[in-house]
């Protein structure tokens, strides 16, 4: 079984495969879901390779946001909405959804607030701050809106693939 952030790299490589330099795009030149606009470093050297977009993901994205602290289910929706939508609106949806001091910032009392959460329902109650968040923006349209909402479905369904490796490890372990 693939690891929770192996999982979510899957997800989030189908969702920002190539090269793309769409002009109607706020995030612009991007491979891999790197932009060149928000992480000119790792276009230092040329475009970036798809070992350089994980290394980058996992040490931006899933360290930063401390995803390793959180169930995997959990931590793939954090995931793969702070590559979308920024760290600082994942987190806040995190802290929201979990009923934490919302500061967008995840510290000791967001983690310990998701964990005290069921997973199953803190899960939802993040896909519901994440799409309510997609439907106030002024920019969403057919465009990329529908986009946007298939990959948050496709996210909840990995996410909660999850749950049943969860599931079957700790049953396992306990054998």
């Amino acid at each position: 079984m693939p690891s929770a952030f192996e999982a979510a790299m899957d997800h989030v490589l189908r969702f920002e495969g190539g090269y793309v330099n769409d002009p109607q795009d706020p995030g612009g030149e991007t491979i891999y879901g790197i932009s060149r606009r928000h992480h000119p470093e790792a276009w230092a050297d040329g475009k970036p390779t798809k070992a350089d977009a994980k290394a980058l993901y996992r040490r931006v994205y899933w360290e930063g946001c401390r995803c390793d602290e959180l169930h995997p289910a959990i931590a793939v929706m954090v995931f793969d909405t702070a590559i979308n939508q920024g760290r600082k609106d994942a987190v806040r949806f995190l802290q929201t959804a979990a009923g934490a001091r919302v500061d967008s910032i995840i510290g000791p009392q967001t983690i310990k607030a998701a964990s005290m959460c069921e997973p199953a329902r803190l899960l939802q109650a993040f896909a519901v701050e994440r799409a309510y968040d997609y439907a106030l923006l002024d920019h969403l349209d057919d465009r990329y809106g529908r986009g946007w909402m298939r990959r948050l479905f496709a996210c909840y369904e990995v996410a909660q693939s999850l749950f049943a490796q969860v599931t079957f490890n700790k049953e396992r372990s306990a054998v």
